[in-house]
């Protein structure tokens, strides 16, 4: 469910659409799968996983061990990158792919729809994923 309708702004803030699916099976039993956001017009996908803990965190602690956060299990602040092991596409509202793993911190175009894997299953090398306080120091 959208908050508001295409071209609205929400408290004077021009806001985009991004959809958002997650295959985690410890996360999908806390929000789901499938998101629907509502968020800044100059979001990224950094901004769009942020939501994601927020929602998490407001239903209780991070439920995949060995993690605080979805952000810290996918992404390494220090080298601005994904790690290896986590599978992510996205595709805008034409259906053209959109290439977010080269600049995480790249806006996004309203309307896109954006899939990660934090464990993609044909991914044969895996990355150590950094210690939390210097994800924390980094982010």
């Amino acid at each position: 469910m959208w908050l508001t309708q295409p071209g609205e702004s929400s408290n004077g803030i021009d806001m985009k659409r991004i959809k958002l699916v997650i295959h985690e099976p410890l996360i999908n039993k806390v929000i789901g799968s499938e998101l629907n956001l509502l968020l800044n017009d100059e979001a990224n996908v950094l901004d769009a996983i942020r939501e994601v803990d927020k929602m998490i965190n407001s239903k209780g602690s991070f439920p995949v061990p060995g993690y605080q956060s979805f952000l810290h299990m996918i992404y390494n602040p220090v080298e601005n990158k994904f790690y290896k092991q986590v599978a992510l596409t996205a595709y805008d509202e034409p259906g053209q792919m959109l290439n977010l793993r080269d600049d995480p911190k790249k806006e996004l175009p309203g309307g896109v729809a954006i899939v990660v894997i934090p464990a993609g299953g044909c991914i044969s090398e895996w990355e150590e994923v950094a210690d939390y306080k210097e994800f924390l120091k980094a982010t």
